[in-house]
C-alpha cells in the first residue's frame, strides 16, 4: 500500500515537472516570437534570446546550453510572407528538447514534441 502511494506521488511530481518544462518552453518561444515581430530580429538573435535570455550569447559561446538546457541550434526562426504585407508573421520553433523521468518502470530520457509559435509582425518594416 505505501509503496503504491509513493510510486503514485513520484509519478505525479514527475509528470508535473515535465509539464512545467514544456510550458516554460512554450512561453520562451512565445516571448521570442513577440520580440522578433516587434524588433525585426534575425535567426541568431531569436535563438540566443530563447536559449540565454539575451540576443547575444554569453562570451560568444553559442554551443553552450542555456536555460533548461536549450541550445541555440535547437531553435528555428522563419518569416511567413513579406514585411510590408499585413499577413506577415514570424514563426519560432523549439525542437529536440529532452526530458528525463525517474518514475519506476518509466525512467529514462524522452524527446519532447516540437513547439511552434507564430505571431503576426507588428512593426511592418520598422528599423530599430
Amino acid at each position: 500500500m505505501i509503496l503504491t502511494l509513493m510510486a503514485l506521488i513520484v509519478f505525479i511530481v514527475d509528470m508535473g515537472r515535465i509539464m512545467l518544462i514544456d510550458q516554460y518552453l512554450v512561453e520562451r518561444a512565445r516571448v521570442a516570437a513577440r520580440m522578433a515581430a516587434v524588433n525585426n530580429w534575425n535567426q541568431a538573435a531569436v535563438a540566443n534570446y530563447v536559449a540565454y535570455n539575451s540576443t547575444t550569447a554569453p562570451g560568444g559561446q553559442t554551443s553552450s546550453a542555456g536555460l533548461l538546457g536549450v541550445r541555440p541550434s535547437q531553435v528555428g526562426y522563419s518569416t511567413i510572407g513579406i514585411a510590408v504585407d499585413p499577413g506577415y508573421c514570424v514563426k519560432v520553433t523549439i525542437s529536440g528538447m529532452e526530458a528525463f523521468t525517474f518514475t519506476p518502470y518509466m525512467a529514462g530520457r524522452f524527446t519532447l514534441p516540437a513547439i511552434t509559435v507564430s505571431l503576426p509582425a507588428q512593426s511592418l518594416g520598422a528599423t530599430n
